[in-house]
C-alpha cells in the first residue's frame, strides 16, 4: 500500500487581526516522498475583492509573487537544506518564504497528514477543491456586469449624451467619512438616479449570499449620508444560470430591497427602464 506524507500551511489574508478575521488565498504543500514543495494562490484575489472595499491588492500580490520565487529557488536547492528544517515547518517558513509578523498576509500553522493510495497530483486536486483558492478552480461563470452596462446603454448610443446637463459618467460620490464610491452612470429626474449593474450569476450559493452582504453594507452606510438628499440606487441586476440558486438569490434581493433607496432593475427589464431615463432627461 502506497503513502504519502506532507505538510501544510494555508497561506491566509487577514483582513482584521484582532478579529482574527482572514480568509484562505494560497496554500503551500511539502511532500516529504517526493521532497517537494507545491505553491498555488489565488491569481486575481477576487473573493476577498468582492467581500472588503480598499483591499490593498498591489501589495498582496508582490507578497504572492514573492512567495512563488522564493518556494521555485528551494526547491531547485532543497539538497541544500537540512531535512531537520523541514521537519519542522513552521520554522521553515519562517526562516526561507514568508516571516509570520502582522502584515496581512500570514501562513496558518502547519499540519502534518499521511494518505494512501493516491499520487501527489491528485492530493493537489483535493486541497485546491477543499480549501478554495478562488480562482485556482475553473471558472463556470463570468463577470456580467459588463454586459448588463452595455444593455442599459444601448437606447442612449443615439444622443449627444455630452451635452445633456442632466446625464453623467464616471458619477463620484462619499459616505460620512470621506470615502468615494464610483459609478458608471447617473441621471437625473429630480432624484439623483446612481447606476450601479450587480451579477449574481456566481459559481455557488456562498458566493452570492458574501456578495449581497457586502453590497447591503455598502449601500445602507451610503444612504445613512443621503436619505435627506433625493437620491436612489438603481441596481442592474443578472439572475443565477442555475436555478438552484434562485432561493439564495431572492434572498439577497430581499436583503437589498430593504435599503429605502435601492431600487432594483431585473435584467430583463433593462430597456425598459432605459427609455425611462431617455424620456426623463431629453423633456
Amino acid at each position: 500500500m502506497t503513502k504519502l506524507n506532507y505538510k501544510y500551511s494555508l497561506l491566509k489574508y487577514v483582513h482584521t487581526p484582532i478579529l482574527n478575521e482572514s480568509i484562505n488565498i494560497g496554500v503551500l504543500l511539502y511532500c516529504v516522498e517526493n521532497k517537494v514543495l507545491y505553491f498555488n494562490y489565488s491569481k486575481n484575489l477576487s473573493r476577498i475583492k468582492n467581500i472588503y472595499n480598499n483591499v490593498a491588492e498591489k501589495t498582496i500580490k508582490e507578497i504572492l509573487k514573492f512567495i512563488e520565487n522564493r518556494v521555485q529557488y528551494l526547491n531547485n536547492n532543497l539538497d541544500f537544506i537540512y531535512v531537520e528544517e523541514l521537519d519542522r515547518f513552521d520554522y521553515f517558513i519562517d526562516k526561507y518564504i514568508l516571516t509570520f509578523d502582522s502584515t496581512v498576509v500570514q501562513f496558518s500553522k502547519s499540519e502534518d497528514e499521511r494518505v494512501f493510495n493516491i499520487d501527489f497530483n491528485t492530493l493537489i486536486k483535493l486541497f485546491e477543491s477543499n480549501y478554495f483558492i478562488d480562482d485556482i478552480k475553473s471558472q463556470t461563470y463570468h463577470n456580467r456586469e459588463p454586459e448588463l452596462l452595455r444593455k442599459f446603454m444601448e437606447r442612449f448610443k443615439n444622443l449627444d449624451l455630452n451635452n445633456n446637463k442632466f446625464f453623467y459618467t464616471n458619477y463620484h460620490i462619499e459616505n460620512s467619512t470621506g470615502v468615494t464610491f464610483k459609478f458608471d452612470y447617473a441621471w437625473q429626474n429630480g432624484s439623483l438616479n446612481l447606476v450601479k449593474p450587480l451579477s449574481f450569476d456566481l459559481k455557488d450559493e456562498k458566493n452570492i449570499t458574501e456578495k449581497a452582504y457586502k453590497n447591503f453594507g455598502q449601500f445602507s452606510d451610503l444612504s445613512s449620508n443621503l436619505k435627506h438628499k433625493n437620491v436612489r440606487f438603481d441596481l442592474l441586476i443578472a439572475r443565477p444560470t442555475s436555478k438552484k440558486m434562485y432561493k439564495t438569490f431572492d434572498h439577497a434581493l430581499t436583503l437589498l430591497d430593504k435599503i429605502d433607496l435601492v431600487n432594483i432593475i431585473d435584467e430583463n427589464r433593462i430597456s425598459e427602464y432605459s427609455q425611462y431615463a431617455i424620456e426623463n432627461i431629453t423633456k
